[in-house]
């Protein structure tokens, strides 16, 4: 009877999580059907997104990480500025600013893109449509991924029904769907899958210290930090992650000396990762260590926290609301997910802070902050901690409504968004308060 139990509950889990994978991958297909064709987009290897990707048909099929060739061929001569790709000073090569994380991750999607090209006859250059299309694909691999590995972790605390209702309303009340489907060429939905990942890891590596869950943790921290580098922070979960006393420090500090054999294999996997993007600057550079980002800059005696978090220009909670529910959410995670709660409490302050010491708080265009597009998870902890901390379903009911309000004020602006009605930035009130009704 237990055992029937047991399989009966492992069939829910999995029927809640395929259930969810369906919805959004059915909804997110339409919408990029929608986008291309009206079209609402230029071809999705644009903007930033373009220098994310640079690396993978510099190295596969011209053989020329300068990017001469690519600025000749593709580009009459010149790579313009906008992609994230200039001249590097002292040497006559293109430097990405961007680091290579990114370009990992899509590397099995171009392979394929490549041999459709191949058999179809058409140019593999890296631009033509098998490239276009398996790069939108593989943004929205990379969202559905990280909503599986998510949904992995909160099953280890919470119910399947709260569980399934918090990621739909994270995914359509925020702007991860967004990134999923109309900017998923960006690095957001790629680094939201590594941070869902390297949760599930971490979980596993102080509950069974097994090594290959070791293993798979360094290669995650690595491509988190080389995908985007200032995403480093979100380690802080993997070393504080069960940590509630001063006692559980000392434990911890000893586990790690038992089990320093799997932690020196999961720094070297870490490393080695790195040592990737080092490598790439050696070649175009001569040096091993640069800063890519030239006069681009963090003012951390300024930070603009208050225009991050509230403006309606880019604010993180103006155009995502449901967010705001990671206050009270924090409180609840020390009864429901006590393992979270220090990390949580460390990362989201030091992480606001360093977001809004950028010289551009705004991050450019976009549908409100992209910047917090990856932390995702970290809501998603509290959201659910909320939801099964209440213990008034009047106050449940109030939290069900809000956040069906807020799912439904995201898709309005996200469609004022993709039809151009908001712009991509520079939004005040005259304008937010005309576009939006």
């Amino acid at each position: 009877m237990i055992r029937k139990i047991c399989e009966f509950k492992q069939i829910v889990k999995q029927y809640s999580l395929l259930s969810i994978v369906l919805l959004v991958t059915f909804m997110a297909a339409i919408s990029i059907v929608m986008i291309y064709y009206l079209p609402l987009n230029s071809p999705p290897i644009r903007s930033d997104g373009v220098g994310y990707y640079l690396y993978l048909p510099a190295t596969f099929i011209y053989n020329d990480l300068s990017l001469h060739r690519i600025a000749n061929e593709i580009f009459g001569g010149a790579i313009p500025d906008w992609t994230g790709a200039s001249l590097s000073e002292g040497a006559n090569n293109y430097l990405i600013k961007y680091p290579a994380g990114t370009a990992l991750l899509m590397m099995p999607f171009f392979f394929i893109a490549c041999v459709i090209a191949y058999l179809s006859g058409i140019p593999v250059d890296g631009f033509n449509w098998p490239f276009q299309c398996m790069a939108a694909f593989s943004g929205l691999f990379y969202c559905i991924a990280g909503i599986a590995a998510l949904h992995k972790v909160l099953e280890r605390h919470f119910r399947q029904s709260t569980i399934a209702f918090v990621i739909l309303v994270l995914v359509f009340g925020t702007n991860l769907f967004h990134y999923a489907t109309y900017d998923n060429i960006f690095s957001h939905t790629y680094s939201f899958f590594l941070f869902s990942a390297f949760l599930y890891c971490i979980q596993f590596v102080y509950s069974t210290n097994s090594v290959k869950y070791y293993a798979c943790a360094g290669l995650v921290a690595g491509l988190i930090v080389i995908t985007r580098p200032t995403n480093a922070l979100w380690l802080i979960f993997g070393i504080c992650y069960g940590i509630n006393s001063l006692r559980d420090v000392k434990d911890r500090l000893s586990l790690w000396f038992t089990q320093k054999a799997k932690i020196l294999i999961a720094a070297t996997l870490f490393a080695s990762i790195i040592a990737l993007q080092l490598i790439y600057w050696k070649i175009v550079t001569g040096n091993f260590i640069v800063y890519s980002y030239r006069g681009e800059y963090f003012n951390f005696a300024h930070p603009a926290i208050f225009n991050v978090l509230f403006s309606v220009r880019k604010g993180l909670f103006f155009w995502s609301p449901i967010l705001l529910t990671v206050f009270p959410g924090i409180y609840f995670t020390r009864v429901k997910t006590r393992e979270f709660f220090i990390p949580v409490v460390l990362f989201l302050p030091i992480n606001i802070f360093v977001i809004s010491s950028w010289y551009c708080w705004y991050y450019g265009g976009s549908f409100g902050h992209r910047a917090f597009t990856e932390s995702l998870p970290l809501f998603a902890i509290c959201f659910c901690s909320l939801y099964e901390g209440l213990q008034s379903l009047l106050y449940k009911k109030i939290l069900v409504i809000f956040s069906l309000f807020c799912v439904a004020l995201s898709i309005w602006l996200m469609i004022k968004y993709w039809t151009g009605i908001i712009p991509f930035d520079e939004t005040t009130w005259e304008i937010f308060t005309a576009a939006f009704f």
